[in-house]
């Protein structure tokens, strides 16, 4: 993991942060199925509203933001998790800074032969106030490699800040190292099309984690780059000041990227993904 400060100039940053704002005041509830965003390994989200998010702008909900009865139980801009997973295709300022030259020359850098982004969104953690206690918005320990599975692992992260990240509001902190010490175990994979959601498929005993989590915090602005395989995490916002950010993922067109990954472009397989250059 690697972070870069002053990706983003100030006003491109501004521009993204008031973008989110305004797409989380555009969320319309009443023909909305109500996805929450679930990250456990026995309890993770497959419906179909999940499954067409690929070339779209979607909103999946905290686990928290609705009770029994399915009613918010805060208000609606501050129960979602987070927006995807089509900004980069749909919006055009997103678009704009995914398909940035710097965002391109990070690719070369890589290595990369046919660069394909996917799975863009932006991620929401809301602070605590005054009617709430701490928020369900921590995101539990995992690699990308599971949720963007290919052959072989080509996935890196672009996470970009759009408000300062810091230990109390839930920056992003990883193993450092974990990238090449522990092996992909398992990956996440649609069950049967888009009719039984998904599950986790295993390819290998999970190996047990060792090492300390090392935190990244980070101004507005800045890139962080995400290896496919390194553990990471961020835990809850635990103050009064939000923390918001724009990510997307690029992989190597070049890789088997197969029918099982639960984002597909068109939807009934194949990954026609957008091309970076």
């Amino acid at each position: 993991m690697v972070c870069i400060e002053n990706f983003l100039t100030p006003k491109q940053t501004s521009q993204l942060l008031n973008q989110a704002k305004k797409l989380l005041a555009q969320c319309d509830l009443s023909n909305h199925p109500k996805t929450t965003f679930k990250t456990s390994d026995d309890d993770h989200i497959g419906d179909r509203y999940f499954y067409e998010s690929a070339d779209k702008i979607s909103y999946f909900f905290d686990t928290d933001a609705f009770d029994v009865d399915g009613n918010l139980t805060i208000e609606l801009s501050k129960a979602i998790n987070k927006i995807g997973h089509g900004l980069h295709i749909d919006d055009p300022l997103f678009e704009e800074i995914t398909f940035d030259d710097k965002v391109k020359a990070i690719a070369r850098d890589l290595k990369f032969v046919e660069p394909q982004v996917l799975q863009s969104m932006c991620i929401f953690k809301q602070p605590v106030d005054n009617k709430s206690t701490e928020r369900d918005n921590a995101v539990p320990p995992h690699n990308d490699a599971t949720f963007l599975f290919t052959d072989p692992q080509t996935a890196i992260g672009f996470w970009i800040a759009l408000e300062d990240c810091t230990e109390e509001n839930g920056c992003l902190s990883y193993i450092p190292g974990t990238h090449k010490t522990y092996p992909v175990s398992k990956r996440f994979v649609r069950k049967d099309g888009l009719n039984s959601g998904c599950t986790f498929e295993q390819l290998q005993k999970d190996k047990p984690v060792e090492g300390k989590y090392k935190l990244v915090p980070c101004e507005a602005g800045s890139l962080i780059l995400i290896h496919n395989s390194v553990l990471h995490k961020s835990e809850k916002n635990k103050s009064d000041k939000s923390r918001y950010a724009y990510a997307f993922h690029v992989i190597d067109g070049v890789a088997k990227y197969d029918e099982k990954n639960w984002l597909q472009v068109p939807y009934e397989g194949g990954s026609n993904f957008s091309r970076l250059y």
